[in-house]
């Protein structure tokens, strides 16, 4: 742990430096506010009462705010309704009145917090507590008292509503910040009135004793599509927290209350089936009871440090009301990354979020050297293949966490994480009988850090990352298998021009891991670098190497705003960057070039109120300088006038090769094809919505996927929300990888057969959701989401040469081939020549399964929330002997037949309950 604690002391003392100097002035560089409209805020004795009426004296004290600018849909006129805001402050709290004018009822829908609906009124205010021109905490409310609350950092207006959003002008902006805040609003024939109290104890400022505050305020009528702003900039120009509006008239603030603690408890109670005995043996699964349940305690404290710093802690987290996650059928040899959802993970990731792009190919980009699921994950290390039942944990415990992050007015942020999970044992039967254990997760330390500096007002950022996993393995068989410790740096960087109309990214990440020899060799021969490859001269695999290191760098420039914006990226990756310890990737050994060009037109016309169309090749290449990507690519996004939404993307993509196909093997080439993809949705204010994607490629192989989705929303009240999405994948594989089989006469293929067969995969699934709400405190979404996915493998060839996409099929072309009634495949691949017999397993198979859950939350009082959460699951998979019995023929899409038997599975229930209790002494 010796590299772990110096990176440690380095960064606290970095820490340090940034506190040391953080009581200097507020920054004042960078951005001139020459223009730009200024507020101010009246000290007031006796604060209002919060009850959305604005009807208290001490909202006459303050000066009014009325002047607003429409973004849209007349960009650059007066907004339709007037709008009149006041703001006045305690000791405590920054309260703000608005008075929302309309000559119609507004519009409004109950929703939970945090969710973002087109179809209702909104007003938002938003706060540079900084004034670093360079991060926002940002609030919302609509008429119906829903709550909505973000933190912005860089610029950028917000363009969809995931946790973290990627802004049209290149911002951030993380949602899953929940404040303890609180607001009333209150209907009446002249429009609607919000009235909102923000404690000062929720946001991050200098020690200064007069105060001024960067401040946007924002009110959307939802019937009109309007968006009017306090601090206008029009869409052609530079946008965001640099840009905003003055707060001034804030003084004196005293010491505010630092230490918030959500002690909480929580109970499970699990069922499910008992089954019959496995195969051989006579007697049942002991491990397997029909009922469990189970009671735990545990904490959250989060500790002001100082107005700019807090620190979090978690003791024995627990992560149950989270949502599972969708069912998916992987026959590639790489991970499917998942989306974090624990809300310890999720709040203020975006501190610690390394480096960032203008565009890019999927593999090109900055890498994703956090990846919080690796924290808590399900254990790594199997049974003994001899065991027949099996007691092993879910996942990895996680005994305890912490993170310190903060930004201070300097334009320092920081952010330090640490996590610690617990060492795992499985408890095992063998066919005899006797009993055993082995461990299946080691004690493993989770450690990142980020420090980062914006300067030039907010127009440039430099900053560093590093990560540290280390496990403490105490058997020969996880030593093997896991690495026992994994480092990863970097350095990251960005600038743009005084006009903010050019940008550049960069980024430099190097990686080292160490572990016993096997561990070694197994990353070497893992699907990221596949160093086995007889054919690549650049790669070398070392069977006894302790150690792997390699390296990213990324650079990627271009002009972000103005009609035409465009930017070229370049990203390589070394074979020997390992990450996925506490990152994530999926390949290694990649140069990527990626240029591309759009032109945006803002301004409405007779057909569309906005559009663009964005262009540009995609280049990839391995260190080999082997190409294994060229496609070409062009989109045509739009708005239309009766605000339906309607994209079409075309590409093609070149003759390439594959070092992946082969699984380790030699080069393969990749036929050329093409691809469309329409999406079309309807006007998101309506009732009811629907959305659809149609997505077809094909190459001159035979390759032909095709997906089908459809979502359809339904708002039958103002509370209520259902959202149905099926989505239909069909996919006609010419070559699917099957297995490599070892035989010293295949000389074409160095001495190895790599086997493969056409596959047609049909998957169904259908996403279920419903949402209601009852109070914008109190609210229970239920999700659902049935799924049938068959997989039919065709008959049974090996490839011919390298560098090449030509197979010999058994039984015609080469050899012979005899299946029996269980489906295995006898090959001899030369007949009567001297190469050996093998045999293949039958890989087709149909799988159905069921996954639900329903979550009822309720604040019952501020930063206090009771969880009530229902999950189920069944599944089935037919396959071999099994499917035969029945006389099904799998591989093949009979969805009535698969739900029947599906509803025959007993399932497996969970019950979970969780209450917490927010206390801020």
């Amino acid at each position: 742990m010796k590299s772990l604690t110096l990176a440690l002391a380095a960064l606290v003392i970095c820490a340090s430096t940034c506190l040391a100097g953080r009581a200097q002035a507020q920054s004042a560089g960078g951005v001139a506010h020459a223009g730009r409209p200024v507020a101010h805020a009246t000290a007031i004795d006796d604060h209002p009462i919060l009850d959305g009426r604005l009807d208290e004296q001490v909202w006459g004290r303050a000066r009014p705010i009325t002047e607003f600018t429409q973004l849209d849909p007349e960009e650059g006129r007066p907004a339709s309704a007037r709008t009149e805001v006041r703001i006045v402050y305690d000791a405590e709290a920054l309260y703000i009145g608005a008075w929302l004018h309309d000559s119609q009822r507004p519009s409004s829908r109950l929703v939970r917090r945090d969710a973002y609906v087109l179809d209702s009124d909104w007003f938002s205010v938003a706060l540079d507590s900084y004034h670093d021109h360079l991060s926002a905490f940002r609030f919302s409310v609509n008429p119906a008292g829903v709550r909505r609350d973000e933190i912005f950092t860089s610029s950028g207006r917000t363009v969809n509503t995931s946790t973290t959003v990627v802004t049209d002008r290149g911002g951030l902006a993380d949602q899953s910040w929940d404040p303890v805040w609180d607001v009333a609003t209150t209907l009446s024939d002249s429009g609607w009135t919000a009235e909102i109290r923000i404690p000062f104890s929720q946001l991050r400022f200098s020690p200064a004793e007069e105060q001024t505050w960067g401040l946007q305020m924002e009110r959307r009528i939802a019937r009109r599509q309007e968006q009017s702003l306090f601090a206008f900039t029009p869409k052609d120009q530079p946008a965001g927290v640099a840009l905003y509006g003055h707060l001034e008239g804030i003084s004196r603030l005293h010491a505010l209350r630092r230490l918030d603690v959500l002690p909480y408890a929580s109970g499970r109670l699990l069922t499910r089936p008992l089954l019959a005995p496995a195969s051989g043996v006579d007697f049942p699964d002991p491990f397997r009871s029909p009922r469990e349940q189970s009671l735990g305690v545990g904490a959250d404290v989060k500790f002001r440090v100082t107005s700019d710093f807090t620190l979090d802690a978690t003791l024995n987290p627990d992560f149950g009301q989270v949502e599972q996650d969708p069912a998916v059928v992987n026959l590639t040899a790489f991970e499917l990354q998942f989306e974090e959802k624990r809300p310890f993970f999720v709040e203020g990731a975006d501190i610690l979020r390394f480096g960032t792009s203008i565009f890019g190919a999927p593999e090109g980009g900055p890498p994703q050297l956090i990846y919080s699921r690796r924290v808590g994950r399900a254990p790594q290390v199997a049974v003994p293949d001899s065991a027949v039942y099996a007691d092993l944990p879910d996942v990895a415990r996680v005994l305890g966490a912490a993170k310190l992050t903060g930004r201070t007015a300097r334009g320092w942020s920081v952010g330090m994480l640490e996590a610690v999970t617990g060492r795992e044992h499985a408890s095992f039967v063998a066919p005899t009988g006797a009993p055993s254990s082995s461990e299946v997760e080691p004690l493993t330390s989770y450690f990142a850090a980020r420090l980062k500096r914006d300067f030039r007002g907010g127009r440039a950022t430099f900053g560093g990352l590093v990560t540290a996993v280390n496990r403490r393995p105490q058997s020969d068989a996880v030593a093997a298998q896991l690495r026992t410790s994994a480092y990863t740096a970097g350095v990251d960087l960005r600038t743009e021009t005084a006009d903010h109309v050019w940008s550049v990214v960069g980024s430099f990440s190097p990686s080292h891991v160490s572990g016993t020899a096997a561990a070694i060799a197994a990353t070497q021969r893992s699907s990221n670098h596949f160093f086995q490859r007889p054919d690549a001269r650049h790669l070398r695999y070392d069977p006894d190497a302790t150690s792997l290191a390699g390296y990213r760098a990324q650079l990627d420039g271009g002009k972000r705003t103005g009609n035409w914006t465009g930017n070229v990226a370049i990203t390589a990756s070394s074979p020997g960057y390992e990450i996925n310890d506490l990152g994530f990737q999926t390949s290694t050994d990649r140069i990527v070039l990626d240029p591309n060009v759009t032109y945006e037109h803002t301004r409405p016309g007779r057909v569309f109120r906005r559009w663009s169309v964005r262009a540009g090749p995609d280049n990839v290449w391995n260190y080999g300088w082997e190409l294994v990507r060229r496609q070409s690519y062009a989109t045509l996004q739009t708005q239309l006038r009766n605000y339906w939404t309607a994209s079409l993307q075309v590409n093609h993509a070149s003759p390439a090769y594959s070092d992946r196909l082969t699984r380790g093997g030699p080069l393969t080439r990749t036929p050329a094809g093409d691809g469309v993809k329409l999406d079309v949705a309807s006007d998101p204010r309506r009732r009811y919505t629907l959305a659809t994607t149609i997505n077809r490629t094909v190459d001159r192989a035979g390759l032909d996927q095709a997906l089908y989705s459809v979502d359809v929303g339904l708002k039958p009240a103002d509370n209520w929300e259902i959202r149905i999405g099926p989505d239909l994948n069909r996919v006609r594989l010419p070559a699917q990888y099957v297995t490599a089989v070892s035989d010293p006469t295949a000389t074409q293929t160095f001495g190895r057969r790599y086997v493969f067969a056409p596959l047609n995969q049909t998957t169904l699934g259908i996403e279920t959701r419903l949402n209601v709400t009852f109070t914008p405190r109190l609210t229970l979404e239920l999700y659902a989401q049935p799924f049938v996915a068959t997989n039919d493998f065709g008959a049974l060839k090996e490839l011919r040469a390298p560098r090449t996409f030509d197979f010999a099929a058994y039984g015609t072309d080469v050899g012979t081939a005899s299946r029996d009634s269980t489906g295995r495949t006898t090959i001899d691949p030369d007949g009567a020549g001297p190469a050996r017999a093998f045999v293949v397993e039958d890989r087709d198979f149909t799988l159905a399964s069921l996954r639900g859950n329903a979550v009822l939350r309720w604040e019952w009082r501020p930063g206090s929330t009771l969880y009530v959460v229902w999950q189920q699951e069944r599944a089935e998979q037919l396959a071999g002997t099994e499917a035969a019995r029945r006389g099904r023929d799998v591989g093949r899409l009979a969805l009535g037949d698969d739900l029947q038997d599906l509803m025959r599975v007993r399932p497996v229930n969970v019950l979970m309950f969780k209450i917490s209790y927010w206390l801020n002494p």
